[in-house]
């Protein structure tokens, strides 16, 4: 089923079908990655973060925060804005969600 979408248009996309593939499941993983609502948890635990950099084995070295992986569910909707690459990550993907116009 092809999306008629165009790049620059705002659109909701939500899960229809149970992700069986983990590449798949990485490519909506990283098109719901860019709905700031989904994101925010992460946006806010980098804000609290105070990077404190040390020598460890003669390196420096940084602890960063660890990402936050989104639990994709059945019914789960993200509203993004379309660009060239995600109507093709959104085609490559359509037999598991449901993309609607906004």
């Amino acid at each position: 089923m092809a999306i008629d979408a165009k790049p620059g248009q705002t659109v909701r996309v939500t899960i229809s079908k149970t992700i069986n593939r983990a590449a798949a499941r990485k490519t909506i993983e990283r098109l719901f990655c860019k709905d700031k609502a989904l994101v925010a948890p992460l946006h806010a635990r980098s804000r609290n973060f105070i990077p404190l950099p040390k020598r460890r084995g003669g390196q420096i070295w940084t602890k960063r925060p660890n990402k936050i992986h989104l639990g994709l569910a059945i019914g789960d909707t993200a509203t993004l804005t379309v660009t060239p690459q995600s109507l093709k990550d959104l085609a490559s993907v359509a037999t598991f969600v449901e993309v609607k116009g906004k």
